[in-house]
């Protein structure tokens, strides 16, 4: 995969700064889009913040790309820490799902980057973030796979599971529900719909 030099951050400014201001730019970018987001659409979602990126990034579209990046790097770090730290997979499948539900509740403008950013906000040329994203993707899916297997390995799931098919089917959910919470379904929803499908995906009480 082909990693623009321009995206990485140059020396100089606060990295904790440098964070709040590139979410500001995917509020921005929810709202207008790749394509249109200006210059001036970065100064004032950014404020004073706005320099720091400047300094860090460079020309407006390379700023665009880092915070869709630290978007995706942030929600698949959250959704792998779940997955390795609950106790059981039929928790550690609830938990991502509903944790994604919660997250969009405090970030609903710019929901799930890693699942939409690539069809509702990135340009089709931008071709190294569309893999990008995608790999990210990939490498979430080995991980809900792993879980699973151990899960089989534990007496959780039956044997005969397909490990590979339930985990794109979780991966299938976590994009899904993305595009849920876009339309305005009331989380309680949500979480009830979770509920269902963890339950349906025949986990054994230990």
């Amino acid at each position: 995969m082909t990693i623009k030099t321009a995206t990485r951050p140059q020396q100089g400014g606060d990295a904790a700064d440098r964070s709040a201001a590139l979410r500001d730019v995917m509020e921005v970018l929810s709202e207008k889009g790749f394509t249109k987001t200006s210059i001036a659409d970065l100064r004032n979602g950014a404020g004073r913040r706005y320099a720091a990126l400047q300094k860090a990034f460079g020309a407006r579209e390379n700023i665009l790309r880092a915070a869709i990046r630290s978007c995706a790097e942030t929600e698949a770090s959250l959704a792998h820490e779940i997955l390795r730290v609950s106790p059981t997979g039929r928790e550690a499948v609830l938990a991502m799902l509903e944790e994604n539900v919660r997250l969009r509740r405090h970030s609903p403008r710019y929901c799930g980057c890693l699942f939409s950013a690539d069809t509702l906000i990135v340009p089709v040329e931008e071709s190294d973030l569309h893999e990008f994203l995608v790999e990210k993707r990939r490498a979430l899916m080995k991980h809900i796979r792993a879980r699973l297997v151990q899960s089989v390995t534990e007496g959780e799931l039956p044997t005969r599971v397909n490990c590979e098919a339930l985990a794109n089917l979780c991966l299938t959910l976590l994009s899904g529900l993305n595009v849920r919470i876009l339309d305005g379904a009331p989380p309680g929803l949500l979480f009830r719909s979770i509920e269902i499908f963890v339950y349906n995906l025949g986990f054994r009480a230990h």
